[in-house]
C-alpha cells in the first residue's frame, strides 16, 4: 500500500474511530439519563404504593387515589406474606424480564411490598436512538470519505509536484521553483527544495561557466607559450626572452585560474562583519602608497556575511578604482534597506557603450593595461547571491561609481 493510500486509510479511520467514540459516549449518556429517570420513578411509585396500603384490617387494602394510575404507568403492585400473594394490582406480576424493572421492600408487618414498571418504552427509546446514530453514523461515514479523498488530494498536492520535480532533478533537468501554498511544514519543505534547486542549479552553471572560461582563455598564453618555444628551438628568441614569455604568460594564467576559482567557489559561511574594522583591516592590505589615497567612511554596524566573498569584492572595486584614477578613492557604507556600499573614483570613467558590459566575465575596456576581466564579474555574482546586486555608473560630476547593493540583515 502506498503513502497515498495509507494516508486514506489513516484518515478513514480516524474519523470512523471519532464518530464511533461520539456515538457510544452519546448512547451512554442517553441511557444513562432514562435509567436514572426510570428509577426514581420507580423509587417513587414504591413510596407512594406504601403509603396507599392499609394493613390494618383483615384483608389489605389500597387507596387507588393516591396513586398514579397503573395505566399511564404500566405499572404493577404485589403484595405478600409468607410466601402467600395477598394482593395484585394493575394485572400479574412480572418475572424477570428485561422489559420490566422491578423493585421489592419489606415492610415492618412482614409483608412484602413488590412493584414493577415497565422499560418498553424505556427500550423503545434507546433502540430509536441508537437507529438514528447508526444512521448519523453512515452519513457522516460517507462524508468522512470525500473529505479524506479531497484532504488526500490537497496534502498530495505538494508532495506529488516534489516527487516530479526531484525525478526531473535525477535526470539532471532543474524544475522551475515550486508554488508555495500556506505557511506548513509542507510549504516549508517546499521552500527548502526549491532553495536547494537553485544552489544546485548556480553550482552547476558555475562548474560550466568554470569550463568554458578556463579552454578559452587559457589557449591564449598556451599559445603563445608553444610558439615561443618553437621560435627559441629555430634559433629566433633568445633563452632569457623565452624565460620573460613563459613567466608573463603563466603570471596571466595564474590570475585567470583565480579569477574562475573565485567564480566557481561559493560564498561561504556567512559570519557577523563589523563593517567599519572590516574595511579598515581590507585597506592596510593595499600597497602603501594606494592605502594612502583610500578614504573610508563607515558607521560600526555589524552585518551577517560571507567575510572572505566580501573581501574579495571589495578588494576589486578598489583596485579597479586606484587604477583608474590617480585621485582620493572614496570608500562609503550608506546605512537603509538595503545597506549601499559605494566605491567612488575621480577618473575618466568608462565610454557609455561600455557599460553594460562591465560586468561580462573577461570584458575589459582597456586590454593593455593587467588585470582578467573577472573581477567585476565576480563582483556581481556576489552582489546578487547576497540578495542584492552591483551598479555601475559615471558619476554625474566626473568619474566612476560602483554600487554594491547588500540585502543583507543585520547581526
Amino acid at each position: 500500500m502506498d503513502f497515498r493510500n495509507r494516508l486514506l486509510v489513516g484518515l478513514l479511520v480516524l474519523a470512523l474511530g471519532t464518530a464511533g467514540w461520539q456515538l457510544g459516549l452519546g448512547y451512554w449518556s442517553f441511557k444513562d439519563s432514562l435509567d436514572k429517570d426510570l428509577q426514581g420513578d420507580l423509587a417513587k411509585y414504591m413510596t407512594l404504593t406504601e403509603a396507599a396500603l392499609d394493613l390494618e384490617g383483615p384483608y389489605p387494602t389500597l387507596d387507588s387515589a393516591k396513586l398514579p394510575s397503573t395505566s399511564e404507568l404500566q405499572g404493577r403492585i404485589r403484595l405478600s406474606k409468607e410466601g402467600q400473594v395477598l394482593l395484585e394490582v394493575g394485572g400479574p406480576f412480572p418475572g424477570i424480564n428485561p422489559d420490566w424493572l422491578r423493585h421489592t421492600r419489606n415492610l415492618p408487618t412482614g409483608h412484602v411490598l413488590e412493584v414493577a414498571l415497565s422499560q418498553r418504552d424505556h427500550n423503545l427509546a434507546l433502540r430509536d436512538y441508537l437507529r438514528a446514530s447508526m444512521v448519523s453514523l453512515l452519513f457522516s461515514l460517507v462524508f468522512a470519505i470525500l473529505l479524506a479523498i479531497l484532504l488526500r488530494r490537497y496534502l498530495m498536492r505538494p508532495l506529488q509536484s516534489l516527487e516530479s520535480a526531484t525525478e526531473s532533478l535525477a535526470r539532471a533537468h532543474f524544475p522551475e521553483p515550486l508554488p508555495i501554498f500556506g505557511r506548513d511544514e509542507l510549504a516549508r519543505l517546499t521552500g527548502s527544495f526549491n532553495r536547494m534547486v537553485g544552489k544546485l542549479r548556480r553550482a552547476m552553471e558555475r562548474e560550466k561557466s568554470f569550463t568554458r572560461y578556463a579552454s578559452h582563455e587559457l589557449r591564449t598564453p598556451l599559445a603563445a607559450v608553444k610558439a615561443n618555444l618553437g621560435a627559441a628551438r629555430q634559433g629566433v628568441v633568445t633563452s632569457d626572452e623565452l624565460i620573460q614569455v613563459v613567466e608573463n604568460n603563466l603570471t596571466q594564467m595564474e590570475n585567470t585560474l583565480n579569477g574562475l576559482l573565485a567564480l566557481a567557489r561559493g560564498l561561504g559561511k556567512p559570519s557577523p562583519v563589523q563593517i567599519s574594522i572590516f574595511l579598515e583591516e581590507l585597506a592596510e592590505t593595499l600597497p602603501e602608497a594606494a592605502q594612502k589615497r583610500v578614504c573610508i567612511n563607515a558607521p560600526a554596524i555589524t552585518l551577517e556575511l560571507p567575510r572572505e566573498a566580501l573581501a574579495g569584492t571589495v578588494r576589486n572595486l578598489l583596485e579597479n578604482a586606484l587604477k583608474y584614477s590617480q585621485d582620493t578613492v572614496y570608500l562609503t557604507l550608506v546605512k537603509g534597506d538595503p545597506f549601499h556600499l559605494v566605491v567612488r573614483d575621480f577618473g575618466p570613467g568608462v565610454p557609455q557603450e561600455t557599460l553594460k558590459r562591465l560586468t561580462e566575465p573577461f570584458f575589459r575596456v582597456h586590454p593593455d593595461l593587467p588585470g582578467t576581466g573577472l573581477g567585476l564579474t565576480y563582483a556581481r555574482q556576489v552582489a546578487e547571491a547576497l540578495g542584492g546586486n552591483l551598479e555601475l555608473r559615471n558619476h554625474p560630476e566626473g568619474g566612476f561609481e560602483a554600487t554594491l547593493v547588500l540585502g543583507v540583515p543585520r547581526a
